[in-house]
């Protein structure tokens, strides 16, 4: 149900329990299906990592770094960015068939700032980004005139839950390993983003941490929930876990009615909770906000700004690295061989033209914000690259 209109294009639904997974353990029905494989097919098969890397066209633009650029400088940058094609190896790109840089019609720039009013909202709560997709969004919040102050970014990737007939159910074949899930405890650990962390911020401020994330089936959600419970069960705080976290997704509506269009009724996007929460389906509150079709397939969608705006991190990786350790592409070339043994998918990432592509997309936003009179004047907290 319709409850709040942020913008005419931009809509704001709060989430009911209304989901039916409720039910008892012995119900609960496992598979050992695959979910769809369209995620693994080899879209970086012709990029060779061993070879020497090129040279950067674009320097590493963040505020602080667009803050100290001359007027010459950005016009060189506004050049690059509408002549992107021509600058770069769009073969290196994640998806060289999507070789364009999002947001150029102001129409559309303008569309993307009411998804961040949204995030702004946010500027006085803790907030947990998972994984990339919600990270345009917040990174420009942040850069924002009344912004958001600060988030935290978890790296997560894949998932091992799929959708049934009697509702999500988990792949133990595709989840973690004991191994996998020792290295993922010590990464959250070391970023401050573990269950007794997220619990000791709760009790701290009153305040639950809002769990944001782009919203389809939810199984990505789940499963990281799915993993944090557990993580908070093996803690003794699963019931103060749960009653610290609340849901904030983001997507889009006419991408899901396309998607469904004989369906009479489209339900609004929600994370279903894994087991371990399902006593606790009226404590942990969900939200959606819906954004606008042209925004949702440029920013969320598009492999290539996906891909761009932190490291691809499945399960297969979690012993591997941890990605706060590096900036985007700074990996040495041993880590990118071990990477590329061990998760292939990981590698498209740290590519020449990814950098590029980041980095241009980077100084449009922050240039649109300084020409619209709407960049913040000063940036105290730390950038999530």
């Amino acid at each position: 149900m319709k409850v709040q209109s942020v913008t005419s294009n931009f809509r704001n639904y709060p989430i009911a329990s209304s989901y039916n997974q409720n039910k008892k353990y012995s119900e609960y029905k496992q598979t050992n299906s695959l979910p769809g494989n369209e995620i693994y097919l080899g879209l970086i098969n012709n990029i060779n990592f061993t070879a020497e890397r090129q040279r950067s066209k674009v320097p590493n633009i963040d505020y602080f770094e667009y803050k100290n650029l001359s007027p010459n400088m950005k016009q060189i940058l506004r050049k690059k960015y509408n002549n992107f094609t021509n600058e770069v190896n769009t073969e290196e790109l994640s998806n060289s068939k999507s070789a364009y840089l999002p947001l150029k019609e102001d129409k559309v720039m303008k569309q993307f700032i009411d998804v961040c009013d949204a995030y702004r909202e946010l500027r006085n709560e803790p907030i947990l980004c998972l994984g990339r997709s919600p990270k345009w969004f917040l990174n420009t919040a942040l850069w924002m005139k009344d912004g958001i102050d600060d988030y935290k970014c978890v790296a997560f990737s894949k998932y091992w839950y799929r959708n049934s007939p009697d509702g999500m159910v988990k792949i133990e074949r595709c989840a973690p390993t004991p191994e996998e899930k020792k290295a993922y405890k010590r990464y959250l650990k070391r970023i401050q983003a573990d269950p007794k962390h997220i619990v000791d911020v709760h009790k701290k401020t009153g305040k639950k941490i809002v769990i944001t994330d782009y919203i389809n089936s939810g199984k990505g959600a789940c499963s990281f929930l799915d993993i944090m419970s557990e993580f908070a069960e093996e803690d003794g705080i699963l019931d103060e876990f749960a009653k610290s976290i609340r849901i904030f997704g983001i997507g889009c509506m006419e991408y899901m009615e396309n998607m469904y269009h004989d369906d009479e009724n489209i339900p609004i996007p929600e994370v279903p909770l894994p087991e371990r929460l399902w006593p606790y389906y009226d404590v942990i509150e969900q939200e959606f906000h819906d954004m606008p079709i042209e925004v949702f397939e440029q920013m969320l969608i598009n492999e290539n700004t996906n891909e761009c705006r932190s490291s691809y991190y499945p399960h297969e990786t979690w012993t591997v690295y941890q990605p706060n350790r590096f900036r985007t592409g700074m990996l040495s070339e041993k880590k990118l061989e071990e990477l590329k043994k061990k998760c292939p998918r990981n590698m498209s990432n740290y590519t020449t033209a990814m950098k590029d592509y980041r980095n241009l997309l980077n100084f449009r936003i922050l240039d649109y914000l300084n020409e619209n009179g709407l960049l913040r004047e000063n940036l105290n907290s730390k950038q999530w690259d």
